[in-house]
């Protein structure tokens, strides 16, 4: 599907232009469509046996094409923070043991590994050095009681996009869990499991996947799957679901096992329309288009006297979907008062602004927000 096509089922860009698909997406007229379909028929129908599991079992694969994995390695969850807690909480900590992370990373990411301290784990967090996080600022905070890394592959407040190939690769020679955070490159930006070397990773659907919050995955790679305790555990974590009288806790194969129950059939419906859209448009397609906008975008804004946030300039292989900026001598808040003016949709973090297109946004469009943020329009 072309990009210009795909544009026509967003009604809101009818009325104004959204640039914060790093906070909340809207939704497609596709899911709007999934989502009816589903109330439809369980209002007028009776219920199938194994519907929700079947449309569970249809999102996985959607979800394993979308990131290069196997569908037995997708687990269906309520958000990224879900989806690490699901490791945090289940692997075997000893006293004495750390995890690896950074500062600046969203909060998804850093309190399930805070909550460990009170087994004895520690969090280390290597500092951004001019908005970069490298390979070398994370690796020389591993030692031998390293457990885990855990990064995110894009920083949600700088849009700075990590190094995964080389941190993964050192990860694996070391023998040391590689956990990602997928939120805000999962849907804009290629994520290849396999590439990276990424053996734990989770997202949840609203930003760039254009689905529903509230539901989202996780993925577990299959040498790392045994050594991961379901933390919750239901008749959707056996091996036997349907045997409701003869007990068996002998655990589902895959991922699958870390759903301890049915997922929403509502939500269900909702991601796999959103993600047959991504699939249809092509990632490659995807990510072109974005990082393609998030460059005029960023270019425009030094243009019109914005101060974008480091690092900048930096190499495409280093950027994504978000471009953060300050206005100087005027507040985030004027500066988000003026957008939301003209009807752009955008986000403020601290006392700067974050832009976030995606891939149906237009070139009128990223000149319509320059436009809006150039010196004689915004107000102090």
């Amino acid at each position: 599907m072309d990009p210009a096509e795909a544009r026509h089922l967003f009604p809101l860009v009818e009325h104004y232009i959204h640039m914060n698909h790093a906070g909340v997406s809207p939704m497609s007229q596709r899911v709007r469509a999934a989502i009816e379909q589903v109330v439809d028929a369980s209002m007028n129908r009776p219920y199938r046996d194994h519907w929700a599991q079947d449309e569970a079992d249809r999102v996985r694969e959607l979800v394993a094409r979308l990131i290069n994995a196997s569908a037995d390695s997708i687990a269906l969850t309520r958000s990224t923070a879900h989806g690490m807690s699901l490791l945090a909480q289940g692997l075997d900590w000893n006293a004495g043991d750390n995890v690896v992370g950074a500062t600046g990373e969203y909060p998804a990411n850093v309190y399930p590994w805070m909550a460990l301290e009170a087994r004895g784990v520690e969090l280390r967090q290597a500092r951004p050095v001019d908005g970069r996080i490298t390979p070398e600022d994370v690796l020389t905070l591993v030692d031998a009681r390293t457990r885990v890394v855990a990064l995110s592959h894009v920083e949600f407040w700088n849009g700075f996009r990590l190094n995964l190939d080389a941190i993964g690769a050192e990860c694996r020679r070391l023998g040391i869990v590689f956990a990602v955070d997928v939120m805000q490159s999962v849907g804009a930006l290629k994520v290849d499991i396999d590439r990276m070397r990424i053996d734990f990773c989770a997202a949840g659907a609203g930003k760039w996947l254009m689905g529903p919050p509230g539901i989202g995955f996780c993925f577990c790679a299959p040498a790392l799957l045994d050594r991961v305790r379901p933390v919750i555990v239901g008749s959707g974590s056996v091996a036997t679901p349907d045997s409701y009288f003869d007990y068996d806790l002998t655990l589902a194969p895959g991922a699958r096992r870390f759903e301890e129950s049915v997922v929403s059939l509502l939500d269900t419906a909702a991601l796999g329309a959103a993600l047959e859209l991504l699939l249809d448009v092509g990632t490659e397609v995807v990510e072109k288009r974005v990082l393609d906008l998030a460059a005029r975008l960023a270019e425009g804004l030094a243009g019109v006297g914005c101060e974008l946030l480091e690092p900048w300039p930096r190499a495409r292989a280093e950027s994504s979907g978000i471009v953060s900026f300050r206005k100087p001598g005027i507040s985030a808040a004027a500066v988000l008062r003026d957008l939301s003016a003209a009807r752009v949709i955008a986000r403020t973090h601290r006392d700067f602004v974050r832009l976030s297109p995606h891939f149906y946004n237009t070139e009128e469009e990223v000149d319509r927000v320059l436009d809006v943020l150039s010196p004689e329009r915004v107000s102090p």
